[in-house]
């Protein structure tokens, strides 16, 4: 799965930039073939006073970690496929507001990944297919 852990100061994000940031980058990944329900998006608002930047306190930040279990990038080419569309998604949202933002991908090995019990299917294979398919995981 990937799994995005968005931390933000009060106030940053709506509920409605929200939704539209987890839909596009629940978008980068299913055109790569992955399927939706594997993305979690998660936001977690920071209380005023708790983040601090260089040693200051900063209210308007987003700090993502995103942990990779469906697929490792082992090429630089498959690196910039990944991050170029992420940032295409993310800078046009952060920077007309000002907002100092960073992000960081952790690619965890697969092997101790279980979605309902269920080992996922293998990248790219048929099993998966069927997962895209239904949006689910299902017992083959």
């Amino acid at each position: 799965m990937p799994q995005w852990r968005i931390h933000h100061g009060p106030n940053t994000l709506t509920p409605e930039e929200k939704s539209h940031l987890a839909q596009q980058i629940t978008q980068v990944y299913v055109r790569r073939g992955i399927p939706a329900f594997y993305v979690h998006v998660r936001f977690t608002e920071q209380p005023a006073g708790t983040s601090f930047i260089g040693g200051e306190q900063h209210p308007n930040f987003v700090t993502m970690t995103v942990y990779h279990l469906a697929r490792r990038m082992t090429t630089d080419e498959q690196r910039q496929g990944f991050l170029k569309p992420i940032d295409a998604v993310l800078t046009p949202m952060f920077e007309p507001k000002g907002i100092h933002w960073e992000y960081f991908v952790m690619e965890v090995p697969r092997d101790l990944w279980k979605i309902n019990g269920l080992v996922p299917p293998a990248a790219g294979s048929e099993e998966e297919k069927i997962w895209v398919r239904e949006n689910r995981p299902v017992r083959l």
